[in-house]
């Protein structure tokens, strides 16, 4: 009697079954460790904005957008108009109040692009407000929230 040696069909169907298993779980890992490491980078380019108009008001004595109250409310917000935040802090060459490198803008009719780029393209600054793509979806464009308390003269920029 000849003895066969090698693998049942069956045997390789469950490694291969195994294997599609592992790997479907370690992508998947992959992807929310991605989008955890997208969320923190946001958080932080929420603290280097914030930083950015908290130097400028203690460099130029001022904010740099005029703030009228609206009726009695002391809080002003800025989300899509951003841009008129930032675009004194991107005006002044002579100080370097944001690196560019990590913002993003979108532009109607160009779509999302790098600051840096939109820049390049000569986009005027007060037109670039600044964001960025969702981390869960990112087809959505979320632009940073800008709020200044009047009385309390602080800036806080958020998600």
């Amino acid at each position: 009697m000849k003895i066969k040696s090698g693998f049942t069909m069956i045997e390789l169907v469950l490694v291969i079954a195994v294997m599609a298993i592992l790997a479907t779980l370690s992508v998947v890992g992959i992807i929310k460790a991605n989008q955890e490491k997208d969320k923190a980078a946001i958080k932080a380019t929420c603290v280097t904005l914030q930083s950015a108009l908290v130097n400028y008001r203690a460099s130029e004595n001022r904010w740099p957008v005029a703030l009228e109250p609206q009726g009695d409310s002391k809080i002003i917000t800025f989300r899509e108009d951003n841009a008129k935040v930032f675009a004194p802090l991107l005006a002044h060459a002579h100080k370097t109040y944001l690196d560019v490198s990590a913002l993003f803008t979108k532009i109607p009719g160009k779509g999302v692009l790098p600051l840096r780029k939109a820049l390049e393209l000569k986009v005027p600054p007060e037109t670039a407000s600044l964001g960025y793509p969702d981390p869960e979806k990112r087809s959505n464009f979320v632009f940073f929230k800008v709020t200044f308390n009047i009385e309390l003269e602080t800036v806080r920029v958020e998600q």
